[in-house]
């Protein structure tokens, strides 16, 4: 016979010393007081609980404190799990004081039950790709041991390097999972390869590659390209539209979290639809993301104070689109929606100003770009102060 769990009772009592006066009693359907604002009653025997959930009544108010075996004045209602008696709550105090602050906690103990018994269900349809993935992007404290567990029951080779690889839809999470059932069918990817749905409503493959990385490493855009042709073909067949986000190589479960989030890092940071960003072009602007706002602001504040708005949001406009182009006039207007003549123009009167040519000078482009970064974040943090 299902009953409640100690542990989850206790875990109540905890939450609600904290805003309740009343003393609160959780008994077990064998009337048995298992948590307590009162320490000293946890284990002794509840009458009138036992009452409860054997007989008919789902709710006995007591005015007596003589009146039954172990109990105070109070209310004491009935916990379900499924249309099932599994405990009962009680509440010491005036019945007609307290008898709705019983009926509010039952309700969100009901309530809770339920949704952990939710999300356990969920969990275990989860296929076991999914729950090994789930552990390695959001567990808490996970051992290594727990992640070969889980590998060694898929049968999964650790020798083999992985790459995220991130398909960023607007979609939503529906779309996401009939994306995933449809690579599945099709076979798109090897038993080797993982492939779930994240938090943001991605999809997520851990693409596998046999050979060794220094083998491949070289090749290794065109060989993915390659791998993951099936899927993009079968998106473009859907006219779905979407942007693809390649993390870091990993030969450890272990450090496969990592390499989901230098893929978050790009997509947070980089947006053109239909574009492929992959992590490792990005070095420079990854370990910029690290340093201190205060260094930069130390740095080019004076900067800041000598340009107008419209300067600065031209400045950003500019040289975050030339950034993320690499510094191709080209590909840079395209990222802008301007002809390149107009970009090359806007280009001209920065390189003017400064005395600079990030096209040309890998110097320049460094300050440049460091000047754009601090921009950009000061214009956050004036928003966010706004």
């Amino acid at each position: 016979m299902v009953t409640l769990d100690v542990q989850f009772a206790n875990q109540i009592i905890e939450k609600v010393k904290e805003y309740m006066d009343y003393n609160v009693n959780i008994m077990n359907n064998r009337g048995i007081i298992i948590a307590s604002l009162t320490k000293e009653r946890i284990g002794t025997f509840h009458e009138i609980a036992l009452r409860i959930t054997q007989g008919d009544q789902d709710e006995i108010l007591v005015e007596n404190e003589d009146e039954y075996i172990g109990t105070q004045p109070g209310v004491n209602t009935a916990v379900y799990y499924r249309k099932t008696k599994i405990g009962v709550i009680g509440i010491t105090g005036e019945p007609q004081k307290v008898r709705s602050i019983a009926l509010i906690l039952r309700l969100s103990i009901e309530t809770m039950l339920e949704y952990e018994a939710y999300k356990e269900e969920r969990f275990q349809r989860k296929n076991l790709k999914d729950q090994l993935l789930n552990l390695i992007m959001y567990g808490e404290n996970v051992t290594e041991e727990k992640l070969n567990e889980y590998a060694k029951r898929l049968k999964l080779e650790e020798r083999y390097v992985r790459i995220p690889v991130i398909f960023r839809f607007d979609q939503g999470a529906e779309f996401a999972e009939s994306v995933i059932a449809d690579i599945k069918e099709y076979h798109y990817l090897s038993k080797q390869d993982l492939v779930s749905v994240t938090r943001d409503n991605d999809v997520i493959v851990f693409k596998h590659f046999e050979e060794d990385l220094m083998k491949i490493f070289s090749d290794y855009k065109y060989m993915l390209g390659e791998s993951v042709g099936a899927i993009l073909r079968y998106l473009k067949s859907r006219d779905t539209a979407y942007t693809v986000y390649i993390g870091s190589f990993q030969d450890t479960y272990e450090n496969y979290r990592g390499s989901y989030y230098h893929c978050k890092w790009l997509r947070d940071n980089y947006k053109l639809e239909g574009k492929s960003y992959f992590f490792y072009d990005y070095l420079n602007e990854y370990f910029r993301s690290f340093v201190p706002f205060r260094e930069m602001r130390g740095i080019y504040e004076v900067f800041e104070k000598s340009m107008e708005e419209k300067e600065i949001e031209s400045y950003i406009s500019v040289i975050s689109a030339l950034s993320a182009a690499d510094f191709n006039l080209v590909e840079g207007s395209r990222m802008m929606y301007v002809h390149k003549n107009t970009l090359t123009y806007r280009l001209g009167k920065l390189k003017d100003a400064f005395g600079m040519n990030p096209v040309g000078e890998s110097k320049d482009r460094e300050f440049m770009t460091n000047l754009c970064d601090y921009l950009i974040k000061t214009v956050k943090k004036m928003k966010k102060e706004a």
